[in-house]
């Protein structure tokens, strides 16, 4: 986001504190922030459609972290742009970590008029190596640019790429201009932070356990920025992908078969 150190309202930060009620609140200044429609706001943050409907209203936990994720992610939004720190979102697959970074994305996006963007690690890679080639309608800086410089930057599967020299450097990169320039960032991960206990006690098996982490996967150094960068969200609790929604699938195949086998009694009593 692009302010201007001479305007007089909000003295270059693109913010105003305003009181109502004896309450403050930290509004978007109207002189100069870009004056730009929710909608084109909303298509700039480039939200993957399955995620595009995920609010805080819509997630539902099953866990006390996961209601602890949520409760903190509703606090960021209350407190941005007064936010010392990022969040780092760890967990398994399928506790609703992605869910809660779009959520705030989004209500920040409709709320604030934040200008933000999501990418996924694994399609960022894509996209990257595919800048290289003749044909690409994007350059490689036109990829990383905006993800340096955007003012609230969603990460999605941090750790998911293969850890190559490659792949770390291009993460490292726009981490590290974000880290430098405290530009706000949301990340999450399915790569334990820690070592988890080996399943046996031989040394291949605790180096392997070390090997399976974060801080592995991305590079001591990045991880450890990390850690300064972005306050920690440990969650847990049933995978909602297979789960949860394989017992929703299985209840109602079992309500039908109830309603199917009441319908054939009923049909036998009035024969």
């Amino acid at each position: 986001m692009k302010t201007t150190e001479s305007c007089s309202a909000c003295r270059g930060s693109g913010w105003l504190v305003e009181t109502e009620n004896s309450v403050e609140a930290v509004v978007p200044c109207p002189e100069c922030r870009p004056k730009e429609g929710l909608k084109k706001l909303l298509q700039k943050a480039a939200i993957p459609p399955r995620y595009f409907d995920r609010g805080f209203e819509e997630y539902s936990w099953h866990h006390k972290l996961q209601e602890q994720a949520q409760l903190r992610a509703i606090a960021y939004v209350e407190d941005f742009p007064n936010v010392p720190r990022g969040l780092l979102f760890a967990g398994p697959c399928g506790v609703g970590k992605t869910h809660l970074s779009v959520a705030i994305l989004k209500t920040l996006i409709q709320e604030k008029h934040v200008h933000g963007q999501f990418v996924d690690e694994a399609e960022l890679l894509r996209r990257l190596q595919y800048s290289y080639g003749p044909n690409s309608p994007e350059t490689e800086r036109e990829v990383m640019l905006p993800l340096s410089e955007v003012e609230l930057l969603v990460w999605d599967d941090l750790g998911t790429g293969r850890p190559t020299d490659w792949v770390r450097e291009t993460i490292r990169t726009v981490l590290n201009h974000r880290y430098t320039y405290n530009k706000a960032t949301i990340l999450s991960t399915n790569w334990p932070l820690k070592p988890q206990a080996a399943k046996s006690p031989t040394s291949r098996s605790k180096t392997e356990a070390m090997q399976n982490t974060l801080a592995e996967r991305i590079g001591r150094r990045l991880f450890s920025r990390i850690m300064e960068m972005c306050e920690i969200i440990e969650m847990d609790g049933p995978d909602f992908r297979t789960d949860i929604h394989k017992e929703g699938h299985d209840f109602e195949k079992k309500t039908r078969r109830r309603q199917e086998t009441g319908e054939k009694r009923q049909s036998k009593t009035d024969n």
